[in-house]
């Protein structure tokens, strides 16, 4: 599932609805006061009736597939806010048991939020049950706990990468319970440009090196290409020993690697 725009923020003034060039101006009248005009209906409704300032652009780049020792997930670090990088090396991949990770897309604090309350009820059912639930059910219970939100301004998209009784597993859920499963997700404003990159290289059951080197290529494309992703890149392997990092690396030192 690729979600160019997460949330609807990235959209550029270009692509933007534009409103028509040549409305007509509204009809005045005074007020109480000879200086002030003001709109038929009063200063409220005038500000009712006004599309505001434009959204601010956001935007990040995930990705996971599986490969033949399990999920390989690669994220990019850079946090913007509007046309601000707020942040150049956040981490977008959260363990939420040993053999389940988490990697998200969108508002952080709202990706955080549900991270901690997917990690709380997958303890409540090891508790219950004596086990973690499948990679599909912790998805389920995710997509579940996000339903209320549906509608409101809450923006999270998580990819959920494990390793369960059934093997290698990856989800993607989206805030307003939408509930995927697939071989390759990429989610965020870079995806398109992690995709190319996939597609062209992508074998199911490929080794582990083979992997981690199409994950980084593809993340550094796309850091390259988009504006809002960047800063380093982090690779996550999840198998059946558990979730593993390797070491971080400059996106901008890796770009040069693979084109020197």
């Amino acid at each position: 599932m690729a979600l160019q725009s997460v949330c609807g923020w990235d959209l550029t003034p270009s692509r933007r609805t534009k409103q028509p060039d040549l409305l007509p101006p509204p009809t005045l009248r005074f007020s109480d006061s000879p200086h002030l005009f003001l709109p038929p209906h009063g200063l409220a409704s005038y500000h009712r009736n006004q599309s505001g300032p434009p959204p601010p652009e956001h935007g990040t780049t995930t990705l996971a597939f599986i490969y033949a020792e399990g999920v390989m997930v690669a994220t990019d670090t850079r946090s913007s806010a509007g046309h601000l990088v707020a942040s150049p090396d956040s981490r977008k991949a959260t363990p939420i048991h040993s053999h389940l990770l988490a990697s998200t897309s969108g508002s952080a604090a709202d990706c955080q939020f549900f991270g901690r309350l997917l990690a709380r009820e997958c303890r409540l059912y090891q508790l219950r049950n004596g086990c973690m639930p499948t990679v599909k059910g912790a998805a389920k219970m995710l997509s579940m706990m996000m339903l209320p939100f549906r509608g409101t301004d809450v923006c999270a998209a998580i990819t959920l990468s494990g390793w369960d009784k059934n093997g290698p597993c990856i989800c993607y859920v989206y805030s307003d319970g939408t509930f995927l499963s697939s071989d390759v997700i990429s989610v965020g404003s870079g995806s398109p440009y992690a995709y190319s990159i996939i597609d062209e290289g992508y074998r199911a059951g490929m080794k582990e090196e083979e992997a981690r080197q199409l994950a980084r290529r593809a993340v550094c494309h796309a850091g390259r290409r988009d504006a809002y992703s960047g800063g380093f890149v982090d690779v996550y392997l999840v198998t059946k020993e558990g979730c593993k990092k390797d070491a971080r690396e400059d996106l901008v030192e890796l770009y040069n690697k693979q084109n020197s």
